[in-house]
């Protein structure tokens, strides 16, 4: 307080108070499309999950596959026709979100397949399958898998500053050519611990500039007061990519077993599943460097909305 005491006797000088905004914003919640929206999820991703469990081709997997179509174009037919939407549907296919939604969805589907790959490799015994490494839980996460968590938080630092030097389009695809080359590594080379971790650390580069640059291009692309549910279409998108390649990582490598194993030792995969799945992978991380490259533009707009009237600004500041 004393440090704020004005020097003379006179009077601190105040400034005068600002003018309250005359713009208002308002709205309701839109019950019915976070329930559509909701139900939808649960529809597909549930047989996502439980299809290895259920069944591809049984009676609960396709029509719960069926039922997300049907939830879908509910959604999709509510959400244009409610006054004031959870989802603008015309922000939902504008450029920019669209194909960051789509570079999300893959690289959610690489993030679970470098986790579940790497870990389920880890943990076959070598001197039983002729590969891995015989690690338990506990040491495949510690050493095969916290490496590249380290390398996405380190990396993550320096994301922002990518951003503001070369844009959110180019990182994204510098984030691509990183999850290509980890996995490619991944693919070639699973049978040493350092080419295993180091691979790992290369796809946890990728994933972190990917989730930098992602929420860069939609708040880039869309009108302020969508930043929020855009970007949170977009972690869906990446929820949705996750449960995707964990269900069909997990099938991969239950497809193809090694064959006359020792009594009392339970199946295990076949190497050539851990490469398929590393490979796969690296086709969804190609996917987004194409994304990134060919689909997004240069230089992003926000699409046009309605703009609010202006209220008296000449005067109205004037007087101010």
């Amino acid at each position: 307080m004393a440090g704020h005491r004005p020097r003379s006797g006179h009077p601190a000088r105040r400034r005068p108070p600002r003018p309250a905004s005359r713009t208002k914003t308002g709205g309701r919640t839109d019950i019915l499309g976070a329930l559509t929206l909701g139900l939808f999820l649960v529809l597909l991703l549930l047989p996502i999950s439980q299809g290895h469990e259920w069944g591809w081709t049984s009676a609960r997997t396709l029509g719960s596959f069926a039922g997300a179509v049907v939830m879908a174009g509910v959604w999709s037919f509510t959400e244009s026709r409610v006054r004031e939407p959870m989802v603008d549907m015309k922000m939902f296919f504008h450029r920019p979100v669209l194909f960051s939604d789509l570079a999300g969805l893959f690289v959610g589907f690489g993030m679970f397949a470098q986790f579940l790959g790497v870990s389920y490799l880890a943990q076959v015994p070598r001197d039983v399958a002729g590969y891995g490494f015989g690690a338990s839980v506990l040491r495949a996460s510690v050493e095969y898998l916290l490496p590249s968590t380290i390398a996405s938080l380190v990396v993550s630092q320096f994301g922002g500053v990518l951003i503001r030097r070369i844009g959110p389009r180019l990182t994204l695809a510098l984030s691509a050519a990183m999850g290509i080359a980890g996995f490619t590594w991944l693919s070639a080379a699973h049978s040493s611990a350092p080419s295993v971790i180091g691979a790992g650390m290369a796809v946890g580069t990728a994933i972190s500039l990917g989730y930098a640059a992602m929420p860069a291009l939609i708040v880039a692309g869309v009108p302020p007061h969508q930043t929020g549910i855009a970007n949170g279409i977009n972690s869906i998108s990446r929820s949705v990519g996750s449960a995707i390649s964990s269900a069909l990582i997990t099938s991969l490598l239950a497809s193809r077993t090694i064959e006359n194993l020792p009594a009392g030792v339970p199946p295990l995969p076949a190497e050539s599943q851990f490469t398929l799945s590393f490979a796969l992978a690296g086709v969804a991380f190609a996917f987004v460097l194409t994304l990134s490259l060919v689909g997004l533009e240069r230089e992003q707009q926000a699409p046009r909305t309605e703009h609010l009237p202006a209220t008296k600004p000449a005067a109205a500041t004037t007087a101010a």
